[in-house]
This record gives structure tokens, sequence and C-alpha cells, in this order.
């Protein structure tokens, strides 16, 4: 089925409605005669108080995963309001974040009315939340880069790890090293019809999955959200249509800004707030903080930290066909790119004891110096740094301020850096 066609049978895809009940999120979602139930439920977390308005745009975020299948011309919200910046912010969300889709299936998102978002539903009541301060939220993913930020944080802050089904045995098995605080766990349940429409001839393709969970990591209420999207993740793939399509565009810089500029619209008000601002909050004082904590780095200098923590070496894993099978396969391109990243700090010998092999050597795998392939790897330009030694100095020298990260984030990482 062409997406001509599909826009054309299916016009309008619709938010219908989302419940809570105990620790898990419901949202009901529907394309003409074909309905969705996509739930979200949360393990190892106490006194869970859902946040209505939090919940209700979760379920924003999570209507790729459908409204791809048929690329829909309208996404009609019943499930909520949504105010016209609002609106505007899911508009290029969608946009940006669907861009490898777009290229992919050849769809032509430039058209005049490609997309249009109509909200029906009701405004929410101002909600007072109780916010975590005590803590810091980490996302663990079973790779390097969580790693770092995890290490670098503890001796400062407690960390309490988030990890996001399908899990990884290498973030269960990084989480135990990190902390003995157990996980906050999260389950994803995509609809099954989903995947019998996609069966049948419906589109499929990458979501801005990194942008899905922004909106989860919030649900459980802390002030702090620390993720480890990197400065490398600013580079795009491949252009299309005159723009820039950006396999990692939800995490970068561009989209993490715009973000904490939405929660200001929510207008959550944190009861840890004092009592003059409560119902008010104009200039974001006790605002939930989302922001990566290892922005100003490249993929090389984030390398170069974990190089020091060899107590990790035996048990992360970066690659993306075979850490459900706790190992590495040595073909694909994370492979590949976690070998060029470790190179300049650890010898071969060691990297083909942690990999089995050494990737770049065989040259029927990929060469990251002429191609960034749609996936989480280091730029071009760290590529051929690594392949000849020159330039590397410029990279590994390089910082450049995350002005979303609290003032005490970053002096925490730059002490680092310069003492690495």
């Amino acid at each position: 089925m062409t997406y001509q066609n599909l826009r054309a049978k299916y016009p309008k895809f619709v938010y219908e409605s989302f419940s809570t009940d105990g620790n898990t999120l419901t949202f009901e979602y529907s394309i003409s005669e074909h309905h969705f139930t996509h739930k979200v439920t949360f393990e190892n977390i106490q006194n869970l108080k859902f946040d209505a308005q939090l919940v209700f745009n979760l379920g924003m975020a999570e209507i790729f995963s459908y409204w791809k299948l048929t690329c829909s011309p309208v996404i009609e919200i019943r499930a909520g309001h949504l105010s016209d910046d609002q609106i505007k912010f899911w508009e290029k969300l969608l946009i940006k974040g669907m861009g490898q889709y777009f290229y992919e299936n050849k769809i032509n998102f430039t058209q005049k009315d490609f997309l249009k978002i109509k909200s029906m539903g009701k405004l929410f009541e101002n909600c007072e939340l109780k916010i975590e301060n005590s803590r810091v939220l980490v996302p663990l993913g079973g790779g390097k880069d969580s790693i770092v930020t995890a290490e670098l944080l503890k001796p400062h802050f407690k960390i309490q790890p988030i990890i996001v089904y399908p899990a990884t045995p290498a973030s269960i098995r990084i989480s135990k090293i990190i902390t003995d605080t157990p996980p906050i766990i999260v389950h994803r349940i995509l609809d099954p019809h989903m995947i019998e429409l996609t069966n049948q001839g419906h589109l499929t393709g990458h979501v801005p999955y990194s942008a899905i969970l922004a909106f989860l990591f919030l649900i459980p209420g802390y002030k702090y959200i620390a993720v480890s999207h990197e400065r490398s993740s600013e580079e795009g793939n491949v252009e299309y249509l005159g723009h820039s399509i950006n396999h990692q565009y939800s995490k970068t810089f561009e989209f993490e800004t715009d973000f904490n500029k939405y929660l200001r619209t929510i207008n959550i008000t944190p009861l840890s707030l004092p009592l003059k601002l409560r119902g008010g909050n104009p200039k974001g004082e006790g605002d939930i903080k989302y922001f990566s904590f290892l922005r100003s780095l490249y993929e090389l200098q984030i390398s170069k930290l974990f190089s020091q923590m060899p107590r990790y070496f035996n048990e992360f894993r970066s690659c993306n066909k075979n850490q459900q099978q706790n190992s590495w396969c040595g073909h694909c391109p994370k492979c590949v790119s976690t070998a060029l990243l470790l190179k300049p700090f650890l010898s071969k010998d060691k990297i083909i004891e942690i990999i089995g092999s050494y990737p770049p050597d065989d040259p029927a795998n990929p060469d990251l110096r002429i191609i960034k392939p749609f996936e989480c790897i280091l730029t071009l330009a760290e590529a051929t740094a690594t392949y000849s030694g020159k330039g590397l100095d410029k990279i590994l020298s390089s910082w450049q301020d995350n002005p979303n990260m609290p003032k005490e984030f970053t002096k925490i990482l730059k002490d680092a850096y310069e003492n690495s």
C-alpha cells in the first residue's frame, strides 16, 4: 500500500482517551475501524500518584507508534486539550522526529496540509505534584554512556535508576553495580493489532523513541532527570527533500530545549515550591529539570571517561543486534563504532577481549568514515580521526555548555573531564 492510498483511506487518527489503574496507564487510539490499546506499567515504585496532565502528554508521545501505520493527515485529540503553542510543539516533533520514517517510505512531508493536529478535549485543572528532590533519576540502557553519567553523579547525589523494557541483561547487571536501590522498571506494551496491520502492508518505521522516553520519565515525579545524550547526536544522516534527516533527532539539543519549554506550558505546581509561588511559576523555580548530563561532550570524550572505568568493560553491551543475547555481533555499526571510540584509549587486545573481535578490521563491516547509518553512533569526523589519529586533540579538547543543565551538574562533568 502506498502512503497516498493510506492517507486517503484513513484521513483521521484519533487519540480517544487515557485511564489509570494501580501502576498501569492505558491509552486508547483509533484509525477508522481500527482500535488500539496501549499500556505502560511501572514496577518498584511505591505510592505513585499519576498526574492527569503528565499521563495525557505521555499518550501524545506514544501516538507516533500507531500514527505511522497510515500517515493520516489529521490527528484529532479528544483525550485532553492542547494550546496552539503545544500543537506547534507536537507538529514540529512529528516532522523532525519521523524523518527517517519519511525517508525510508518515500513520503513527501513537505507538501501543503501534510499534517494538522486538532484539539477537541477539555482543559485539565492545575495539579500540585509531589516532586522527589532527594534522588536523580538516571535511565540505564546497558551501554557505556549511561554508566558514565551514573558513575560521575553518584558521589554527589543519590541515584534512582530507571530501565524501560525490553531491558537488556546488561542494564539489569549494571544497575546492581551502580547502586543498591532497585531500578524503576517500565513496560511499554504495544497493541498486537498494530503488528498485524504492519504484516498486512501498512507502513512502519523509526519513531522518536527518546522523546517518548522523555515524557515517560516525567511520570514518577523526579526534579532531576539526567539522560545521557551526547553532542555527537547533533549530526544528521542524510538529506531528503531539502531537510536534514537525523535518526537521533529526539536526542538533540534542539529537542531537549523545546521539551523543557513545553514543560513550562503544562502548568504543574510542584508541592516543594514555597506557598508564594503556588498557582503560578513564571521563573521556573522548582520545575522538573530534564537534561542530558553528557551533552557537552562528543562520543570520543565520553569514551575517554569510560576507559577509566574498567569494572564495566565486561558488563556493558552496545550491540543493537545481540543485546538481548548479552553478546556482541561484531558486524553492526554499533559494534564498529564502539571499537573505534575505544581505540585511542585501550589496546587492540583489550578491545578484542571486550567485543570478541576488532570490527573495523573486517572489510565486510561498514566504513563509518564514509556514511553515517541510521544508528546512534559516532560522527563522521570522529570516525576519521580514530582511523588516522589526525584531529583527535581538537575533538578531545572540545566543550560546549548545555544551558538546560543546572550549574552544579555542569561543574561535576567539567571537573571530571578536565581531570581525566
